[in-house]
């Protein structure tokens, strides 16, 4: 595709992210592939009943599972424990040490592993109620199943350039090092403070050997809190990934002019921007869009607002509605609205009579609410 000639060369997933998308893959070719349907109203009434209600189950299922994933290795820590060197804090020994976080570093990479291979199959099975196929496409940063391996593992989406667009230039620099660096240690934190800190803090108690069976709880408890948040995410991803598959065969096949097209890409780096994330499915769009484009060199300052008011006052009517469309719909990407976005719909609004705040902030609850088939409804009846 032309969309290679401004690809960033340095980016490279990390061994994490390969692993988990090679599994994702493994899995899809592996399985029975999905039986399509033979027309669409079908399609919505089956789909509306699989995915939404389907994917409540795999939520259910999943936080009951990553419970005693979480669960039984910490318990098994725990027990284990007692056949080494005696680890009180009051006396340590390098033996004492050395047990602790042997069986430690075991314990827990069995638990993430098992976590992550249950994520990874709740992930593939979320895909397929959506009638996703996992398939490599070598032309994104972040095909499909590198967009759900990243999910289940964790993975903040990278901070990459693509076309010069920069999310990140509206974002405190400062207070987003904080937030990276909490996010990335929460798991370090969480599993240390149930198997030691508590240890240290009830270590004299008679009834020290029981009550440091509170770890297997606490772990699992938490484990089940992280599931939730994970799949509740993949939800919304694999939805506004279907929604973007609507929204580029729209506008490809309305045989827009160079000059919309254009706007169109500005429109969604522009959303991308307000965002403050390169979204996945932002990028599956530009990437793909700027393939039907036939000056890619002349795609410069993609995000500058400026630029993207002067080419909005050029166009017609019509192709205003469409741009403003479209912003109003990639607004909701991420299941929620923030300051510069509501800000952005206020500027917008001064130079058209169409806002969409309203009808971005219903379609955010029904992304969050996990319903597919409602949310492409709502896009399809906005769109046209």
């Amino acid at each position: 595709m032309k969309s290679e000639a401004r690809r960033n060369p340095h980016f490279k997933p990390g061994f994490l992210e390969r692993w988990g998308r090679k599994v994702l893959v493994e899995l899809a070719s592996s399985r029975q592939s999905l039986t399509k349907k033979s027309n669409e109203s079908q399609e919505g009434y089956l789909s509306e009943n699989k995915f939404h209600i389907g994917s409540q189950r795999l939520i259910i299922s999943g936080v009951f599972w990553s419970f005693w994933i979480g669960f039984l290795p910490s318990v098994l820590f725990v027990f284990f424990l007692g056949f080494g060197p005696g680890f009180d804090t009051s006396h340590l020994t390098v033996q004492s040490v050395l047990w602790f976080l042997g069986l430690l570093i075991f314990w827990t990479v069995i638990e993430f592993y098992l976590l992550f291979r249950l994520g990874f199959f709740l992930a593939y099975k979320m895909a397929e109620l959506a009638e996703m196929e996992l398939a490599n496409e070598p032309e994104l940063y972040t095909p499909l199943p590198s967009m759900l391996a990243r999910i289940v593992l964790e993975i903040p989406d990278p901070r990459i350039l693509i076309y010069g667009i920069d999310p990140y230039k509206h974002l405190n620099k400062r207070a987003a090092l904080v937030s990276t660096i909490l996010y990335k240690s929460k798991v370090f934190l969480s599993n240390i403070s149930a198997k030691f800190i508590l240890k240290a803090i009830i270590g004299r108690s008679s009834l020290r050997y029981w009550i440091e069976y509170i770890s297997g709880p606490i772990t699992g408890l938490w484990d089940s809190i992280t599931t939730y948040i994970i799949l509740r995410e993949l939800q919304k991803r694999i939805i506004t990934r279907k929604i973007s598959n609507y929204l580029l065969n729209e506008i490809t096949n309305l045989h827009l002019s160079q000059r919309n097209l254009n706007q169109i890409i500005r429109t969604v780096a522009l959303a991308i921007v307000f965002t403050k994330t390169f979204h996945p499915n932002f990028e599956f769009l530009i990437l793909r869009l700027v393939g039907y484009y036939e000056d890619i060199e002349s795609l410069q300052e993609l995000d500058n607002w400026e630029i993207w008011l002067s080419g909005f006052e050029s166009l017609s009517k019509e192709e205003k509605t469409l741009n403003l469309k479209l912003f109003a719909i990639l607004s909701a990407f991420d299941g929620k609205l923030n300051r510069e976005e509501k800000m952005g719909f206020l500027e917008i609004q001064k130079h058209s009579d169409l806002l969409g705040l309203e009808f971005t902030e219903s379609l955010c609850k029904k992304i969050n609410e996990g319903k597919l088939i409602e949310c492409l409804k709502m896009v399809r009846e906005f769109w046209t």
